[in-house]
C-alpha cells in the first residue's frame, strides 16, 4: 500500500469528523480537510474504503453496500464524541448523505451537526456520464479500463499517466499512483455509483443538519448541477459554493486552501450557534 493511501487520525478533539474519499481515490485526497480540522480542534479521521489501497482488481469485488458499510463503522468509531461532522468527496459525499440521513444515536454517536458535501457525484459530467448512464446499465462487465490523469487542474501542464494496457498485461501499468489513487476502474462501478447517486437522493430530505456544498468551476467528473440538485433535495439549511479555477478533488487543487478555510469556518460557526444545527430523522 502507498503510503498516501494509508488511513489517518488526527487530533484529539472533543468534536470529531470524518472524511470519507471518492471512488478510486484515497485517504490522501481529504488529509488536508482533515489537517486544517485538526488544527482548529477536531479530531479527523479519514478511513481507507474497501478495494481501495492496493489494486483496481480488488475493487472489482466490493459492492456499494460494503461500501456504505465500511463507512457506517468508521463512523461508528467517533462513539463518545460530542459532536460529530461529516465531509465526503465525490462518492464519500454520497456516503455521507446517507450515513446522516440513518442517524445512529442508538449505537451512542451524536447526531451530525453538520456536513460538508465536495463535488458529490450525483450527476456526472463528459466521459463519466458515459459511465455511470451507458456502461452503467449494461449487463454486468467483468474487468478494468484505464481511466488517465486526475480531474484536478493543479495538475495541468504535467504529462498525463501513461494509462496504456501492454499485450498481455490485464492492468494498465499506472493502475496506482503515487497519491494512493488509482488511474483505473472496474467497469462494473459505472452501475454502483449510479444507483449510489439514486439512494443518496432519495435519502436527502431526512437531514435537517446544516450542510455546505463545494463545487470546482473546472470539474469535468461531477455537474455543479448535482450539487445544485441535492442541495435541494435536503431538508435542512444548504449553502453551494463554486471554487472557480478548480476540478474535481478540491483539497489537492488550485483553491485547494481556500476550501479547507471554507470547511473549517462552516464547522466552528455550528459549533459556535448549536441552534442552528439539526439532527437528521434516523436519530
Amino acid at each position: 500500500m502507498p503510503a498516501a493511501a494509508a488511513p489517518f487520525s488526527l487530533g484529539d478533539g472533543a468534536d470529531a469528523c470524518l472524511l470519507l474519499h471518492g471512488l478510486t481515490g484515497a485517504p490522501s485526497e481529504v488529509r488536508p480537510v482533515g489537517e486544517a480540522l485538526a488544527r482548529a480542534g477536531f479530531r479527523a479521521i479519514g478511513p481507507l474504503l474497501p478495494g481501495h489501497g492496493t489494486t483496481p482488481h480488488d475493487l472489482e469485488t466490493v459492492t456499494r453496500g460494503e461500501m456504505l458499510d465500511a463507512a457506517r463503522d468508521a463512523l461508528l468509531s467517533l462513539r463518545g464524541a460530542r459532536r460529530v461532522y461529516l465531509c465526503g468527496l465525490s462518492m464519500g459525499a454520497l456516503l455521507a448523505v446517507q450515513l446522516a440521513a440513518k442517524g445512529f444515536v442508538r449505537q451512542g454517536v451524536a447526531p451530525v451537526s453538520a456536513l460538508a458535501l465536495l463535488a458529490p457525484a450525483i450527476d456526472m459530467a463528459g466521459l463519466t456520464w458515459v459511465f455511470t448512464q451507458v456502461v452503467g446499465r449494461l449487463p454486468a462487465i467483468p474487468g478494468v479500463v484505464g481511466k488517465g490523469a486526475r480531474d484536478i487542474q493543479q495538475l495541468a501542464g504535467r504529462p498525463p499517466p501513461d494509462d496504456r494496457v501492454p499485450p498481455g498485461d490485464p492492468t494498465p501499468r499506472t493502475a496506482v499512483a503515487a497519491d494512493g489513487s488509482y488511474t483505473a476502474i472496474p467497469l462494473r462501478w459505472g452501475r454502483e455509483l449510479r444507483l449510489l447517486s439514486q439512494e443518496a437522493l432519495a435519502v436527502a430530505g431526512r437531514i435537517r443538519a446544516r450542510a455546505l456544498l463545494l463545487h470546482g468551476g473546472r470539474d469535468r467528473t461531477s455537474s455543479i448541477r448535482g450539487t445544485r440538485r441535492l442541495a435541494r433535495a435536503l431538508a435542512g439549511p444548504a449553502t453551494v459554493r463554486v471554487f472557480p479555477s478548480s476540478g474535481h478533488v478540491l483539497p489537492l487543487d488550485v483553491d485547494g486552501p481556500a476550501v479547507c478555510d471554507a470547511i473549517v469556518s462552516f464547522f466552528l460557526e455550528e459549533r459556535a450557534s448549536p441552534a442552528t444545527g439539526g439532527a437528521p430523522s434516523g436519530a
